[in-house]
């Protein structure tokens, strides 16, 4: 069974692709990208109506080997460990194959720094979803529109699945993230049937998160 993590890299809009390919040059096989919203909060953004940033999430995969590569490429060519560059960060994972060992199951991190919190809504809920993380805590987020997976008519099962949906995807650090993780479940009020989801997904490595630039401003000479 192979291990290694996915690689989540969230820039603003048009650049994912040049980070394929750069991705591509190092070593990986593929990637996926995902568009989305991002939610940073700023005061004069807020007055101005334009809080909202259009951003692209793009996912890879690949061996702690690759991942090194791809993260001093992100650092040294696109800058992502500057502000309002973007950010990425890593959840580990093993791969799955048939042969390999009945109840085998991938490592739960429980000791990662970081936890990436995923909430799926229907379309339109993202933002009041993200009013609520600030709330507790988060420093942003970002918002990608989704389609429900169809379900056949004649099929009974007990949730109502909507065409379009928002996944909120935030990164905060382990300490405060089941208090985010609680504002959002109680304000959203998952426990509905159909409401939503929450889940929880450890973060090993991160580059470009808030916490990081106010670390690097409390060093500088």
């Amino acid at each position: 069974m192979t291990s290694g993590s996915a690689i989540y890299i969230i820039v603003d809009r048009g650049k994912a692709n040049d980070l394929l390919r750069r991705a591509q040059q190092l070593g990986a096989q593929r990637g996926t990208i995902f568009l989305g919203e991002g939610t940073m909060p700023s005061r004069w953004l807020d007055i101005l109506g334009i809080n909202q940033s259009h951003k692209e999430v793009l996912l890879i995969a690949g061996t702690n080997d690759l991942l090194e590569s791809v993260y001093a490429m992100l650092r040294e060519e696109f800058q992502l460990h500057k502000r309002y560059k973007g950010i990425a960060f890593s959840v580990p994972y093993r791969q799955f194959t048939p042969d390999g060992p009945p109840r085998e199951e991938a490592v739960r991190a429980t000791e990662a720094p970081y936890v990436c919190l995923m909430t799926v809504l229907d379309r339109g809920l993202g933002e009041e979803c993200m009013k609520h993380a600030r709330a507790a805590g988060a420093r942003g987020g970002t918002i990608v529109h989704a389609h429900g997976a169809g379900v056949p008519q004649d099929f009974y099962f007990p949730l109502t699945i909507e065409p379009q949906k928002d996944i909120v995807m935030i990164v905060a650090k382990r300490e405060s993230a089941t208090q985010i993780r609680k504002a959002i479940y109680v304000n959203m009020q998952i426990e509905r049937k159909g409401a939503g989801i929450i889940f929880a997904l450890p973060v090993t490595r991160t580059l470009g998160l808030y916490e990081e630039h106010r670390q690097e401003r409390s060093v500088s000479p």
